[in-house]
């Protein structure tokens, strides 16, 4: 452009200097248009290259806003995703725990099931136990039995070989050694058996109920052991006789221990049996009875070995957990069985 332009400019001074003023004047016209002319056609194709570039920039500016309406669009859709995401965690959340809480109240009240069930399987075997303990306290020994109806029977048969019959008239020959006849010991024994059988049904008994069931037991190792002294000697008020309440069969076991393991053959023999009330205002029963000739003699307190008194010591762990069982040998070849209990 700069080159033209000095072109024209060496062209207009050299028709200044050779040439009139009109033609001068023609010239400069002519140049000026010439020059407009050029002018033109050089903006002419600046513009349309420009028009060419503003095209392709409206193009390139169209695509981009399009592909900014593509990016808006997919930020609001990751917007909103994120969103709808956010919202499952919190639900996903909000489900787990109540869930979890569902499941640990589940498991609670499962294993508040499983104790109750331990509980009661705990009180069943308890109330099973217990049970079995009153039966085996309330056992009369097979042997003293068979001994007593066998020398009932003995006595029966020499009973009915001493009589005589004279003229019609019967009469007996001999005197029986034996203050029990059999045939009220036979009735003896029978309330026995009778009060141990019902004793598994009855949860306890008064006292004077015991007593007199114990009276026939004494009146049986009488009627078996005629040599042996049996001395009673209770020293409780009526009243407390007769409102007191124990377990049926509570005392059988010492006096069931007496008959087994004593000396009770030798007219030296002896049961003694005290009851009485203690300072502590519990209930003690003692009995002291001869046994065999021993060596040795100790004052402590011994295990019990028999099946009775195991048996009351269990009934008495049972239901007399305050409550104490002594056994021990005292010299002269006597045996002492003592019972503490504590009924409150």
């Amino acid at each position: 452009m700069k080159k033209l332009y000095d072109k024209f400019l060496n062209e207009l001074e050299y028709l200044m200097d050779n040439a009139p003023f009109f033609l001068i004047i023609l010239a400069l016209l002519i140049l000026r248009n010439l020059y407009n002319f050029i002018i033109k056609r050089y903006y002419k194709s600046e513009n349309t290259e420009l028009e060419i570039l503003n095209n392709k920039l409206q193009e390139e500016k169209n695509l981009n806003q399009q592909k900014l309406k593509s990016y808006e669009h997919l930020e609001k859709e990751s917007l909103t995703n994120k969103n709808e995401l956010l919202k499952v965690k919190q639900e996903l959340t909000e489900t787990k725990k109540i869930y979890f809480e569902s499941l640990n109240k589940k498991e609670q009240e499962i294993a508040k099931h499983k104790e109750t069930n331990t509980h009661q399987k705990r009180t069943y075997e308890r109330y099973v136990n217990f049970k079995t303990v009153e039966a085996n306290n309330t056992r009369l020994g097979a042997h003293f039995i068979k001994n007593v109806i066998s020398q009932i029977y003995d006595d029966i048969e020499q009973t009915e070989k001493s009589y005589k019959t004279f003229l019609g008239i019967s009469f007996s020959v001999k005197n029986t050694k034996r203050k029990i006849p059999p045939i009220k010991a036979l009735k003896n024994i029978f309330k026995l058996l009778d009060y141990n059988v019902t004793a598994l049904h009855k949860e306890n008994t008064s006292l004077k109920e015991e007593l007199e069931h114990i009276h026939m037991f004494l009146d049986l190792i009488k009627y078996l052991k005629p040599n042996t002294n049996i001395q009673f000697n209770n020293t409780l008020k009526r009243e407390q006789n007769n409102t007191i309440k124990i377990k049926p069969t509570l005392f059988f076991p010492f006096v069931e221990n007496a008959l087994k393991h004593g000396n009770l053959n030798n007219k030296h023999s002896f049961i003694s049996i005290i009851l009485k009330e203690n300072e502590h205002k519990q209930l003690s029963y003692c009995l002291v009875n001869s046994a065999e000739q021993r060596l040795n003699y100790t004052t402590e307190v011994t295990t019990p070995t028999s099946f009775g008194l195991n048996a009351l010591q269990q009934l008495l762990n049972a239901y007399y957990p305050k409550s104490k069982l002594e056994h021990k040998a005292l010299p002269n070849n006597q045996y002492l069985s003592e019972l503490t209990l504590s009924l409150h």
